[in-house]
């Protein structure tokens, strides 16, 4: 066959095949065109009465109940560390020890001191009753040669030598009384030294002042350490039991004043507690009031310096008209969702009180036993017919093979 034979015959060839192909299209694109869309697929949830909780959400932040800064209140060599960091610690448990040496060295001298004052008063107090002796012994002296010279027997200047004499060995008991009393004196600064320097000596033993955990050891063995440093040796917080402090807008102040304290305060991670403090003022630039909640936190799923969600409740609504809040919508014109009725599609504008754990708590708009569509709302339209699906197997069930 001739080259331009086989050409056209080609080109005639291809020509059928694209009819035969637009003519296979255009008819399947007739039927697809003719067929009239069926109902739509989607879940529903039976709208019920329920006990809601009414509950303000915030970020909380968690606070050991007490805390404290281990410092020394001597200045020495730290011979021992006892504690562990991040260990746990009972209150008067030994956690350091500084060289006592130098302060058993005062204590020694302050009891010295002490003894040698309570010998001076000792001695003094001797002093005193033999003085007092000879002193009443001059003044019969004196007396009885004063009788004699005013009888005319005795010299004048004989009585007045044993009336010089009953003056002196006077004046000589008041000396002596007045050593007992120095020596007194000398014997309670000695005892007031040898408590201090008692003390000091205890001070070496420095042991937990209340239970709890500790935290990193600031200063290790055989440094030197000061009185009252800036720095702690390390820091106990009690972590049984703990804050939480958060803030929520002032609105709600009279309602948490109205109920008072004890509220309950719930945490995401499921621990319970109960508001103590309610701050004293508003803080103007948030206007929000902060408060604080106690927890037991017996597990200790709280730690302090922590950031977690609380939610405090205010009361129980009892009977409240609720629905899953995965129905609830929202457009221009405010709130709505689409009710399931005989079958078809019906648009329902919604007053929402607030929402609670998932659930939508309404005032009116819907009521009790009516179905609200919950998946599937993007392809409802008013007056569409519904197909109700079966509800979905838990993500646990599905997986299982």
């Amino acid at each position: 066959m001739p080259r331009s034979g086989m050409v056209w015959t080609a080109i005639a060839t291809l020509s059928v095949l694209a009819v035969g192909g637009c003519s296979s299209g255009g008819a399947g694109a007739g039927k697809g065109a003719g067929k009239k869309m069926g109902a739509v697929g989607v879940r529903v949830a039976v709208v019920e009465r329920r006990d809601v909780a009414v509950e303000i959400e915030a970020v909380g932040n968690v606070e050991a109940y007490a805390s404290v800064a281990v410092k020394s209140q001597v200045a020495g060599q730290l011979m021992r560390v006892n504690v562990r960091e991040g260990a746990d610690v009972k209150r008067g448990e030994l956690l350091f020890e500084i060289d006592p040496a130098p302060f058993e060295e005062q204590v020694r001298s302050a009891e010295a001191a002490l003894l040698r004052d309570r010998a001076a008063e000792r001695q003094a107090a001797a002093s005193i009753a033999r003085v007092r002796a000879e002193a009443a012994n001059a003044r019969a002296q004196a007396q009885r040669y004063m009788t004699l010279f005013k009888e005319g027997v005795g010299a004048k200047e004989q009585a007045d030598q044993y009336r010089t004499a009953a003056e002196a060995q006077e004046a000589q008991l008041k000396v002596q009384m007045a050593a007992r009393e120095s020596a007194q004196a000398a014997i309670a600064v000695d005892e007031a030294r040898l408590e201090e320097t008692q003390r000091e000596l205890s001070y070496t033993k420095i042991t937990a002042p209340m239970a709890g955990r500790a935290g990193f050891v600031g200063i290790k063995a055989g440094n030197l350490v000061r009185e009252n440093d800036t720095a702690a040796l390390v820091t106990i917080l009690q972590m049984t039991p703990v804050f939480v402090t958060f803030s929520v807008p002032e609105k709600h102040l009279p309602s948490i004043r109205a109920a008072g304290r004890g509220l309950r305060v719930e945490t995401t991670n499921g621990e319970t507690g109960t508001l103590e403090v309610i701050d004293n003022s508003v803080d103007a630039s948030t206007g929000t009031i902060k408060l604080k909640a106690r927890f037991e936190n017996t597990a200790r799923n709280l730690w302090p310096g922590q950031f977690t969600n609380v939610k405090l409740r205010l009361r129980m609504d009892a009977g409240a008209l609720v629905f899953p809040e995965a129905a609830l919508q929202t457009g221009p014109q405010g709130n709505y969702v689409w009710v399931e009725k005989g079958g078809v599609a019906e648009m329902r504008k919604l007053a929402v009180e607030r929402m609670s754990n998932g659930w939508c708590v309404v005032a009116k708009g819907v009521s009790e036993g009516e179905r609200v569509v919950t998946t599937g709302q993007l392809r409802v339209t008013p007056g569409v017919k519904l197909e109700i699906l079966p509800e979905q197997a838990a993500p646990e069930a599905a997986g299982q093979r």
